[in-house]
Order: structure tokens, then C-alpha cells, then sequence
């Protein structure tokens, strides 16, 4: 009978894809109070979702904003109209007019478009993705049909973008090309809770979001004091990035068997990774090990960062750790660079949108631009991410600047080697190496003394005895001196 209970990384993986989705009401994608008068978002209203669809995202033009409340003389300085007191306008014009009417004043619309532009630009620099989004339509449900509390979720959330009008200095929106995505949260809370399958958004030639809404009320028809706002519509921000590593993380995504046979995921998730013998002992000389040839290295390395790059590139998995400016962004490029020249794929992954700029500006510089793909901001979308593969296959191969012969880096290095030990060989019979000479040398001079004047003839026959007893005469005259003036 064959054993059908779930491996140690099944359940771990299994374990973190239910972290990843936030189902409770204080997310945004489960329910969102549009009742309220919040700073980072903007109610939108008198508008119809299929004609705002049509001229942002299948038009491609811009659209802007138009106040229709009245500002306040205090210091809250708005006073927004309840979305009942807007009722739609029968004129068809307004409808299809490239303008978004809102319940905010003249003033309180531009401080409210300044602070989304604003969060929205921040967000995207130091997180690299867009969080701003246009919700179209939203799913009006109860948690109980005893409960008098609606909850409202968005269904259909285009991607946007907050664009600087330099004629009217204001705001207009633009649709960004990414990709629409299903409200996975709502749909696991559906699933779990009322057994309702929410059906997935699916952008084919001719999709409208009228057509998704009507899947949605047949999909809920049986549930009292449920009901689809078509029209409703709210500017804010939706954070859809651990969605997305809910959906990557779907069994039903990939081969089967292909996480659990993994051995990466075995050794991270349940095994851990057996400690091999380090390529480098303690007390190696990298150069006796390593050959120039062999070391690929786009940026400088000093010899802990060589040791890292070299100790990879023989299949160690390490990490490594470090404060500030000790070259760690240094050594990612490095590895990076090795990686490719040694045929292999790299993913780079990084928590902050700075992390991956600075590496991959170094890469760039290196002449290695073509071997980077961006996943990420406004790089994440089919069509950035069709023309970065045209570019990096129609790229002709070329030697990279600067490479030098081999041979002639063995010499210079032996050379160079060669230098460091006559500088720290001892001398006989002294025992002294240069080295130290120096050091004594500078350091009478950093305390203002002048360099020694005597002859220097003869001090190499000196032993260590005879060092001690000239010290000693020196110090006693020197001593004498000082006393007598």
C-alpha cells in the first residue's frame, strides 16, 4: 500500500502558504470601508467600470480627476460627499469624458493626489513593486446572515499609476502594464468559509469587468444579503506580493514530486546541509590554490571575499555575514559574474529595491548587462520583460574589457608575492626584518623625532645580544642627556 502522507518539506511549504495568506477582515483585499474618509485612498463615483476600464487599461489613455465636494476653512480642510448623496448622472457624456468625479474638494483632491503619489513612489523604491491600484466593482458579503456588518471587497484591481500633469500641476492616472490578478485572499475566505469557488480573473481579447461580475453574483447567488457593486470604485493600495508567493508556492504549479525531491528545499526546509570540508584551510595561501585563469572577478575582492566567491563556485551553500561597507555588495556581484561565466542561473533576491539597484548597477558597469534579467517594479510585466529577452538574444558575445593574459597575471602576482616575503624575511644574524625596521623607523617619526643619523654600517652583523646592549647604551646616554641638559 503506498505511503501518501506528506513529506517534511510538503508540510513546511504547505505550513508557510497558509502564512502567506491574510484572510481576516483588517486586510484590505477582505474588506475595505469606503464609508471612511481615510488619507490613502480616494473614492471614485458617477463613474461606470467598463468605461473606466476601456480608456485606461484597452485605450491607454490617461484620465484625471475632477472635486465635486466642497473644502472646509478648518484645519481638516475637507468635506466629502457621502457616496449616497452622489447619485450617478444620467448624462452618458460624464460617463466616457476621460475624467474621474470624486466626493472631495478642489484642495483636499490635490493634498490627497500628493500624498498617494507620494506613498506610492516610496513604496515602489524601497520594496520594488507597485501598490497602488484602482478597485473596480466590489463583493458586498456577510461574515453570518444573522449579521447586520456588510463587508465590501474589491474584485477587480487595476494597476495604476499617478502621473504629474505639468500643464494643470496636478495628478492624472495611467494604467501600468502589469498584470490583473484575482483576489486570492477573498478567494481562499470564500472557499473556506461558504465553500464559493470566486472565479479567477482571466484577461482574455474582449474581457470586461461587467463579464466578471456576473460570474461573481452567479457564484454567490445562493448567499442572503449578498449583493456586486458593479460601479463602486476606490484609489488606494493593495499589497499583493505575498499572493504571489502564495501562488508560487501551489503544488499544482509544478511537476509532481518536484518540491519534496528538491535537495536545496530538503537541506533549508528538513534535512539541513551536510557540513563538507571547506575548500580553504585555515592556514591555506590562496594563491598556492588558486589560478589566476580560474578567478573571475568583475569588481575588487579582497582575500575573505575571494575565499566566499571561490568556496560557492565549488558548491558550498554558506552564509555570510557582515556590518556595513565590509563588501558584501561586492562579493553578490562577484558571484553573480562567476556564476554566469560558469554557465549557471542565478536568482537574486533582495527585501529592499536598493539592495538590487546597487548590485545590479555594478554588474551593468561591468559590461554585463545582458546576463541581468529585472523582475521587478516596473520591469515585472510581459511586454519589459519580452523586450529585456530580445535584447539579451539578439546580443552579440563579447570579451569582456580588460582581461588580461594569464601567464603575465602569474608573473605579476609571483612578483608582487615575492616582494611581501623579502619585506617580512628575517635578516641574519639580527633576526630583524625589514618590515619591522620600517615600522620602528615611522614611528620615531610620527612622534616628531627626525630619522636616525648614524651609520648604518655594520648593524647588519648585529645579533640579538648585540641589539640589546647597543639599545641599552642608547638609552642610557639618552637618559644622561636628559638630566645633565
Amino acid at each position: 500500500m503506498p505511503d501518501h502522507t506528506p513529506s517534511p518539506v510538503t508540510r513546511a511549504l504547505d505550513a508557510a502558504r497558509r502564512k502567506l495568506l491574510e484572510t481576516g477582515t483588517r486586510n484590505r483585499l477582505i474588506h475595505v470601508n469606503r464609508a471612511n474618509a481615510r488619507a490613502n485612498c480616494l473614492n471614485v463615483i458617477n463613474e461606470r467600470a467598463d468605461e473606466v476600464f476601456s480608456i485606461l487599461r484597452l485605450q491607454g489613455r490617461r484620465m484625471r480627476f475632477r472635486a465635486l465636494g466642497k473644502d472646509k476653512a478648518d484645519a481638516a480642510g475637507e468635506v466629502p460627499l457621502a457616496l449616497a448623496e452622489a447619485a450617478p448622472d444620467e448624462d452618458s457624456g460624464r460617463l466616457t469624458d476621460h475624467f474621474l468625479e470624486t466626493p472631495l474638494g478642489p484642495d483636499a483632491l490635490a493634498r490627497r493626489l500628493l500624498r498617494l503619489a507620494g506613498d506610492a513612489r516610496m513604496a515602489e523604491e524601497e520594496q520594488g513593486v507597485n501598490l497602488l491600484y484602482l478597485a473596480l466593482g466590489f463583493l458586498r458579503w456577510k461574515e453570518a446572515p444573522s449579521s447586520d456588518v456588510v463587508r465590501e471587497a474589491p474584485l477587480v484591481l487595476l494597476p495604476v499609476q499617478l502621473v504629474r500633469n505639468e500643464r494643470s500641476s496636478t495628478f492624472d492616472l495611467v494604467c501600468r502594464e502589469d498584470d490583473l490578478s484575482t483576489n486570492l485572499p477573498l478567494q481562499e475566505r470564500l472557499r473556506q468559509d461558504f465553500a464559493i469557488g470566486l472565479p479567477e480573473v482571466d484577461e482574455a481579447e474582449g474581457w470586461t469587468p461587467a463579464q466578471y461580475f456576473a460570474l461573481v453574483r452567479e457564484a454567490t447567488a445562493g448567499q442572503r444579503g449578498w449583493s456586486v457593486d458593479a460601479d463602486g470604485m476606490q484609489l488606494g493600495f493593495f499589497s499583493f506580493a505575498k499572493l504571489l508567493m502564495h501562488r508560487d508556492l501551489d503544488p499544482a504549479n509544478w511537476p509532481e514530486g518536484a518540491f519534496a525531491a528538491n535537495p536545496l528545499l530538503q537541506g533549508l526546509l528538513a534535512d539541513g546541509f551536510e557540513a563538507d570540508a571547506p575548500f580553504f584551510g585555515p592556514q591555506d595561501r590562496l594563491d598556492a590554490l588558486l589560478d589566476p585563469a580560474r578567478i573571475i572577478q568583475v569588481v575588487d575582492a579582497d582575500a575573505s571575499q575571494t575565499k566566499v566567491i571561490e568556496e560557492v563556485r565549488h558548491g558550498a551553500s554558506l552564509v555570510v555575514q557582515g556590518p556595513p561597507g565590509t563588501g558584501k555588495s561586492q562579493t553578490i556581484t562577484n558571484l553573480i559574474a562567476a556564476a554566469a561565466h560558469d554557465g549557471k542561473s542565478v536568482l537574486f533576491v533582495a527585501e529592499k529595491m536598493a539592495a538590487l539597484s546597487v548590485v545590479h548597477d555594478r554588474l551593468v558597469k561591468a559590461g554585463l548587462r545582458d546576463v541581468c534579467l529585472e523582475l521587478h517594479s516596473r520591469t515585472a510585466n510581459k511586454k519589459a520583460l519580452a523586450l529585456e529577452l530580445g535584447r539579451t538574444l539578439s546580443a552579440s558575445a563579447q570579451a569582456l574589457p580588460g582581461v588580461g593574459d594569464p601567464a603575465r597575471l602569474r608573473r605579476t602576482r609571483d612578483e608582487l608575492n615575492r616582494i611581501a616575503e623579502l619585506l617580512h624575511a628575517a635578516l641574519p644574524p639580527s633576526g630583524q626584518t625589514p618590515f619591522r625596521a620600517l615600522a620602528e623607523i615611522v614611528g620615531f617619526i610620527g612622534k616628531g623625532a627626525p630619522p636616525p643619523a648614524i651609520a648604518l654600517d655594520g648593524l647588519e652583523t648585529l645579533d640579538g645580544d648585540a641589539q640589546a646592549a647597543a639599545l641599552a647604551a642608547i638609552e642610557a646616554h639618552v637618559g644622561a642627556r636628559a638630566r645633565t641638559g
